[in-house]
């Protein structure tokens, strides 16, 4: 449990910095922390294909490409004369909700207790009855033998995806200095 709390103040901490840095790069940098962190959370909880997820599509897709576009537009760093103090109530009121809504479901407000109790509950041991394979097996049986021509086909659009947005990036300046195989060929030959 320990670990878990740990790992919850870290959480808590770098979505804290997320919204308060200035500097937009080490804000992305944090909330790709932030996305580690909550698939390190994910996979002691035994929810691989979540955790997984989590870093390829958030870190690996979605936080990279904040990092790419911060770095590409050349975006500056905050005006820092700006005034927080006039979000503070906003704030207060909204972190008071959450921590509301936090609490009052593990509050025990059950009014009538002998109807509770009176209910026959069964208990079902649902690892006994099921096979002991683990999320990522069961999805990656599914997926490369059902599935796998859908696979190869996402994989061939997403390799089309980063060949476009090379292309895109990709500057052509005729101040550089470029071989020419052809003519260099010719001139030896010559």
């Amino acid at each position: 449990m320990i670990f878990f709390y740990i790992i919850l103040v870290l959480l808590g901490l770098f979505s804290f910095f997320v919204i308060s840095s200035r500097n937009p790069i080490h804000s992305a940098l944090a909330l790709i922390t932030v996305f580690l962190l909550a698939s390190v959370l994910l996979f002691c909880l035994e929810v691989e294909f979540l955790a997984l997820s989590f870093v390829i599509v958030y870190v690996g897709a979605i936080a990279v490409l904040f990092l790419f576009v911060v770095m590409m537009l050349d975006v500056k760093i905050g005006d820092s004369s700006l005034d927080f103090l006039t979000y503070v109530p906003l704030g207060y009121f909204i972190s008071f909700t959450f921590i509301l809504e936090i609490i009052l479901p593990s509050a025990n407000l059950n009014s009538f207790p002998n109807e509770v109790s009176s209910i026959n509950y069964n208990w079902i041991n649902w690892i006994a009855e099921i096979d002991s394979i683990s999320n990522i097996q069961a999805i990656g049986q599914l997926l490369y033998t059902y599935y796998f021509v859908f696979f190869l086909m996402a994989g061939f659009i997403l390799f089309v995806a980063i060949l476009g947005a090379l292309m895109l990036t990709l500057t052509l300046n005729k101040s550089v200095r470029r071989s020419v195989y052809f003519k260099q060929k010719m001139l030896i030959s010559s």
